[in-house]
Formats: structure tokens, C-alpha cells, sequence
């Protein structure tokens, strides 16, 4: 099962250095959605230390589909949804948390919340790189290997993505 956590890992590395290159959303919640998915299958498949990190995986998966529909219908994430969107992440971590360092699992989750509220790509590339940061530690401390590379490597492809844009903007 440790192999199913890795190459779903390794996908998710692919995947996650296009995603903050993208010059639209839409874009963006395509890549996120499968890197989501690809990250819970690998959080899931690592050890039951990892769960809390699959379970909000799953649910930003949800998250991501209905963005997606309300970016596609040009229309405003309504602020309550938001607040949902936390609620759910909350109730999602509370509901498994098993180590302290779930803790960081909830940070990165609410840190999510506000990345993919977004409508900007750069301020989502902000909070996403923040994001990363969050999840960094939550790898190590639950001894997620193979979602601790792919975090680094998004992290660092997410600053890449900042410095080429903000040459390009200038």
C-alpha cells in the first residue's frame, strides 16, 4: 500500500508545479482538485497518523468542485459559503484528530479556505505558498515522506511561480 502512497505523491508533485503557473482559476481548481485527491489517497495509504491530513483533502475536493462552478458562472463565492467551508474543515479535523500536530493540519486547511476564495491568481499563489508551509510541518511531524516532497516541491515552484509573475507585472 506504501507504493499507492507514493506514486499518488509523485502525480500530485506533477500536477502541483503546473498549478500555481496557471493563468486562471478554472485552471487552477482543475489541478487543485486532482492534487487533492492524489495527497488524501497518499495521506490515506501512509499511516493512521495521517488521516486527519486525507480527511480535509477529501473535503477541500468538494471545496474545489464548488468553486469551480461558481468561477465557470462568473459569479462571487457568497461569504457564507466561505464561513462554511471553514466550519466544514473544522468539524472535519475535530472529527479525527488523533496527535497535537493535527493542529497544523486545521492551519493549512483555513489557510486553503482563503486561498481558493480568491479571484486574484497572485493572491492565491500567496496564501497557497503559506498553505504549503503548513502542510510541511505536518509531513514531518506525522511522517508523511512521500506528501513532505511533494509539499517542498510545490512550495518551491509556488515561489518560482511568484518571482516570474511579479517580473512580468513590473
Amino acid at each position: 500500500m506504501e507504493y499507492i502512497a507514493y506514486l499518488a505523491s509523485f502525480i500530485s508533485i506533477i500536477l502541483g508545479i503546473l498549478e500555481p503557473f496557471g493563468k486562471k482559476m478554472q485552471t487552477v481548481y482543475i489541478l487543485n482538485f486532482l492534487g487533492n485527491l492524489l495527497v488524501g489517497i497518499s495521506y490515506f495509504f501512509t499511516s493512521s497518523e495521517s488521516f486527519s491530513g486525507a480527511a480535509v483533502c477529501f473535503v477541500a475536493c468538494i471545496q474545489v468542485i464548488i468553486n469551480f462552478f461558481y468561477d465557470y458562472k462568473k459569479k462571487k463565492l457568497p461569504a457564507a459559503l466561505i464561513v462554511i467551508y471553514a466550519l466544514s474543515f473544522i468539524a472535519v479535523t475535530v472529527s479525527v484528530f488523533s496527535a497535537w500536530f493535527d493542529i497544523f493540519s486545521l492551519c493549512a486547511t483555513m489557510l486553503y479556505v482563503a486561498s481558493m476564495a480568491q479571484i486574484n491568481v497572485g493572491s492565491y499563489r500567496i496564501l497557497y505558498a503559506l498553505n504549503s508551509s503548513c502542510w510541511i510541518i505536518y509531513d514531518i511531524l506525522s511522517k508523511s515522506y512521500g506528501n513532505l516532497a511533494t509539499h517542498i516541491i510545490l512550495a518551491v515552484f509556488t515561489f518560482i511561480s511568484m518571482a516570474v509573475n511579479s517580473k512580468k507585472e513590473a
